[in-house]
């Protein structure tokens, strides 16, 4: 047993040995770049999956690795990660800090809140839609962690409004009642303070702790898939189907727009299916099929709790309107840079000069150079006081984003893991091993598309659930490209869908930092986790798979394979064929 402990102690140091050494097994078998590079990939998807370094860490690792395998130059694994969609990452990472800075997320989510009734159902649905959009835009583990203290201020409030009506339940009835039911009463209340009294008035609250805290994380990971710069593995699947496309002279499509119209709706709809069900799971049907808009005095109080949050934020800050102007503008050039059927913006420059990354930079420059506050300047003076206090007037006006701000608190721990992504998927390609693992999965080639499709996001989904959506992406999405091209498949077929898939990690709190975040605070255990995420999971599944086989289809044209593609890929075949 002593072993066994000091084993535990060092079990890190243990794997990082050990996986190396049993792995080496494979460099044995033909000397082949392809096993070579599968045994770096070994490596560094082992380090991923038990986290014996951290994820950043074990991003930078291909540097290493590879150019000592023989695989792919030192040079040219360091240009990998670096691409065009790291910038538009950093630029979207960012802009999200921003808002995080000023907290103007935390007003739209209260004012969204006081929108909304205070009947179970409705409450549900007032946390999830602000956390849900928010995600769209800023960090999924920040949207959670900025609810979170609205949910328990919530919860609390209800808390004393239940246990107010216990009190009253139980001695404000008619004398000749209290004495029959006294022994009973005192049993109930002495039942409730030994069953954690103090927490759960009734078993009706208790449900509603567990849904509030799930419906927030959920929503904060379906809301990441709804938008381009959402997820990480959202860029990783953009850079990486960018240069899958570009190796054919072609271009992919896959940029905010497309995305936007192709993944919104499936976000959009999860978040209904998801609204339904966690409804029904924790309240019942009768719950789900009431159209009851809550208790006037519930309702009161808790308004009166979001209210008094709102006032500690005071009115509405210069610095917010430059943001949601900045933001405004950030989505109108985004959107609007190149429409179906090659018009927009772009247009105006040589092609492909400019891209997601150019707006994103030019907002963000704007964002080191815009006042957090008004210049006094150009304030009136008062009648009163003509001359203004010469300090006051020529301070220097803090920007609404300095450099202090993105050294301190950027995640660049995230930057690393995504342009890890964009190196491990340019390596499984130049090396031809994400070709050679496409045709040991030719045993898909005998099903359907739509079978096979949802079989891999089903194997997908629940791969998640242990392992870094990140890393899951960046190593898949070569693979699943090969896979799909050898069956004579467009890539984003497999890639678009196994994309959104990585991020229904619902079942497990070790899944997503915003599952871990509400499972923390202990109103959640992990079977109550587990029920509600299974089936959630393969609602959420079957709409990305009906998605992708009607809208997602007829966007990007998902059941066509570009001419140059297949002439190509034929063309390998021939050479394949006769030099055999």
């Amino acid at each position: 047993m002593k072993v066994l402990k000091d084993l535990l102690v060092i079990w890190k140091t243990l794997v990082l040995i050990s996986v190396p050494l049993l792995a080496s097994p494979i460099l044995s078998i033909n000397g082949s770049k392809e096993l070579a590079c599968l045994y770096g990939v070994i490596i560094v998807s082992a380090f991923w999956i038990t986290e014996v370094l951290p994820l950043p860490v074990t991003a930078l690792l291909p540097i290493v690795i590879f150019p000592l395998l023989g695989v792919l130059p030192a040079k040219e694994v360091a240009l990998s990660y670096v691409k065009d969609v790291s910038m538009f990452s950093f630029s979207c990472l960012s802009f999200a800090l921003c808002i995080e800075k000023w907290h103007l997320h935390r007003r739209i989510a209260i004012k969204t809140l006081l929108c909304m009734g205070t009947s179970p159902k409705w409450l549900t649905l007032g946390f999830m839609l602000p956390t849900w959009f928010l995600s769209l835009w800023i960090n999924n583990t920040s949207a959670t962690a900025m609810m979170v203290p609205v949910v328990m201020a919530v919860l609390d409030q209800l808390h004393k409004l239940e246990a107010s009506s216990i009190e009253l339940n139980t001695f404000e009835e008619p004398a000749s009642e209290v004495i029959s039911q006294n022994n009973d009463q005192k049993q109930a209340i002495k039942k409730y303070i030994d069953n954690e009294a103090f927490h759960y008035p009734n078993k009706e609250y208790k449900q509603m702790c567990k849904l509030l805290n799930l419906c927030v994380c959920y929503s904060a990971s379906l809301g990441g898939i709804g938008s381009i710069t959402g997820s990480s593995t959202n860029l990783i699947m953009q850079g990486q189907s960018d240069a899958i496309f570009e190796s054919y002279g072609l271009q992919s499509g896959v940029n905010f727009l497309s995305w936007f119209l192709c993944c919104c709706p499936v976000a959009f709809l999860c978040l209904i299916l998801m609204w339904l069900w966690l409804v029904f799971h924790f309240l019942g049907f009768r719950e789900l099929t009431s159209w009851k808009c809550g208790d006037s005095v519930k309702n009161e109080s808790l308004k009166a709790v979001l209210r008094t949050h709102l006032e500690e934020m005071g009115s509405l800050s210069f610095a917010e309107t430059a943001i949601i102007g900045h933001f405004i503008i950030l989505l109108s050039l985004w959107l609007s840079m190149k429409f179906p059927g090659g018009v927009g913006w772009s247009l105006w420059f040589r092609p492909e000069f400019v891209n997601n990354s150019t707006p994103g930079i030019i907002l963000l420059l704007s964002l080191f150079l815009f006042p957090s506050e008004k210049p006094k300047i150009f304030c009136r003076q008062n009648a009163n006081n003509t001359s203004l206090d010469e300090n006051i007037l020529y301070r220097p006006v803090p920007a609404l984003l300095e450099w202090k701000n993105i050294q301190d608190h950027y995640p660049w721990g995230t930057w690393c893991l995504l342009c890890g992504g964009y190196a491990i998927a340019h390596i499984c390609q130049e090396s031809g091993l994400s070709l050679w693992i496409a045709t040991q999965l030719s045993v898909f080639s005998n099903m359907q598309p739509w079978i096979m499709l949802f079989i891999l996001t089903l194997i997908i989904s629940f791969m998640t659930e242990i392992t870094s959506n990140a890393a899951m992406i960046s190593i898949l999405c070569p693979i699943l490209a090969e896979l799909a091209l050898s069956m004579q498949m467009n890539p984003l077929y497999l890639l678009l869908p196994a994309t959104l898939a990585c991020s229904l990690a619902f079942m497990l709190p070790v899944a997503t930092p915003p599952n871990a975040i509400v499972f923390a605070i202990g109103h959640i255990k992990v079977k109550d986790m587990v029920k509600a995420g299974l089936v959630l999971n393969f609602l959420c599944l079957i709409m990305i798979n009906i998605a992708t086989n009607t809208w997602m289809t007829a966007i990007l044209d998902l059941n066509v394979i570009p001419p140059v593609m297949n002439r190509q890929l034929n063309l390998s075949h021939a050479f394949v064929n006769t030099t055999k």
